[in-house]
């Protein structure tokens, strides 16, 4: 917990002290108004590629929602979208430069592969053997069934080495006992 305290007071004391000099050197070679009126202008632009990089992405989710796959790719995207449009609302150059990073999707697919395969390990190394004590569920048209995280892992490996892929979701939660309902 002190790691991530120490994350989170560097993050916010860092970047507004970062902000706060960027603008003010900027203010001094075009002046305050021409500085003011740029902020205004990124956040609104922003605001206005977020909307519509937002919508892209939502009918890439609905479209391979209809294909029946997982938009995984998608709502990972989705979530650097909606953390971009809070970046280029945010006043200051620093944010509204990391914010167009996250918002084209030249930057953005990359990052959020990456992202993805951070999220997909960490999901493994930590398993069930984890703190926040997870416990993972494969579904399947048969029912639910519990599996600790080596048997998943084992049962990815063996379906990579002997045929084509198939998709698998993995759910994070407690198991329903039908008696109690």
């Amino acid at each position: 917990h002190n790691n991530m305290f120490g994350r989170l007071f560097l993050l916010f004391t860092l970047i507004p002290i970062l902000e706060l000099y960027t603008l003010v050197s900027v203010g001094s070679v075009i002046g305050g108004l021409p500085t003011i009126g740029i902020v205004i202008l990124t956040g609104v632009v922003g605001a206005w590629l977020a909307r519509m990089e937002g919508f892209n992405t939502m009918q890439k989710v609905r479209q391979s929602l209809n294909e029946g796959a997982m938009p995984a790719d998608e709502m990972v995207e989705g979530l650097l979208i909606l953390i971009a449009g809070l970046l280029l609302l945010t006043p200051g150059f620093v944010t509204d430069f990391a914010g167009l990073a996250l918002l084209l999707p030249l930057t953005r697919k990359p990052f959020a592969r990456w992202l993805r395969k951070q999220f997909n390990a960490a999901a493994m190394r930590g398993g069930s053997q984890n703190h926040a004590g997870f416990t993972y569920y494969t579904w399947h048209s048969s029912g639910g069934q519990q599996k600790d995280e080596q048997t998943i892992y084992s049962e990815i490996q063996n379906d990579a080495q002997q045929q084509t892929p198939r998709q698998a979701i993995v759910i994070d939660c407690e198991p329903v006992d039908e008696e109690k309902k």
